[in-house]
């Protein structure tokens, strides 16, 4: 297994990779959606965008438990934040739901970049975990665009505060999991083995509650585009 290494070429590489696909969809996978002709046909888009990432999850987990012993248990559960998004953007997509889109909308483009920037990830390219990994935060990056620029959702203040309950319950529900099975999902138990933003908030326990500070400044800053701009002045020209 070659070994994974932040910031080195692979790691540029793929940062690249997801900056010029992130271009190309929003310059033409996003204007194919707004000029379909039925709102039909925009769900059935999105759908088939976001089942490409949910897909390799799934098929990559299958692999993982039949051919890894022991199988890593926190690759194949569905609970690291991302992941478990990256299962519910085919829903919300094809159902058009606002509700969902406001509190992935946070969790995702805070926390995704931030994966992305310092991904806990060991596995170095062609590994399948390590395509997956990127696959996966990179769709999650293009479904959010594509509910903004194409359903025309925007995230409000009140969607920030829901999103923030919705992440702290959701940690609370991870947490019983971690301890069945001995895994570290949001990690609740310690923060990641790689460098984080988590080291600037102290020991543990204690970043998890400062860690609430941390959410509202990254929230606020990813809502920042639609305080500044007028609703429909983010590439409306499309």
């Amino acid at each position: 297994m070659r070994e994974f290494i932040s910031f080195g070429t692979e790691h540029l590489i793929w940062l690249i990779a997801g900056v010029l696909s992130s271009i190309l969809w929003v310059t033409a996978g996003i204007r194919l959606g707004k000029r379909a002709q039925s709102d039909l046909r925009q769900r059935q888009l999105a759908l088939i965008m976001s089942l490409i990432p949910a897909m390799l999850w799934i098929g990559g987990s299958i692999w993982l438990i039949l051919n890894e012993d022991p199988i890593p248990k926190n690759l194949v559960l569905p609970f690291h934040v991302c992941y478990f998004l990256n299962l519910v953007m085919p829903f919300m997509l094809w159902r058009k739901s606002y509700f969902i889109f406001e509190i992935t909308y946070f969790v995702t483009m805070a926390g995704t970049l931030q994966a992305l920037l310092t991904p806990d990830l060991h596995y170095g390219f062609p590994d399948l975990i390590n395509i997956r990994y990127f696959v996966v935060h990179i769709g999650l990056m293009m479904s959010t665009f594509y509910a903004v620029f194409v359903y025309g959702f925007r995230p409000t203040w009140k969607s920030l505060w829901k999103a923030i309950l919705w992440t702290n319950l959701y940690m609370v529900f991870v947490t019983p999991i971690n301890l069945l099975f001995d895994t570290n999902f949001m990690y609740v138990r310690a923060k990641p083995p790689v460098a984080s933003m988590l080291d600037y908030l102290g020991d543990w326990p204690w970043y998890l509650l400062t860690g609430q500070i941390m959410l509202v400044v990254l929230f606020t800053i990813v809502l920042l585009p639609f305080l500044i701009l007028k609703p429909k002045a983010v590439l409306s020209d499309l």
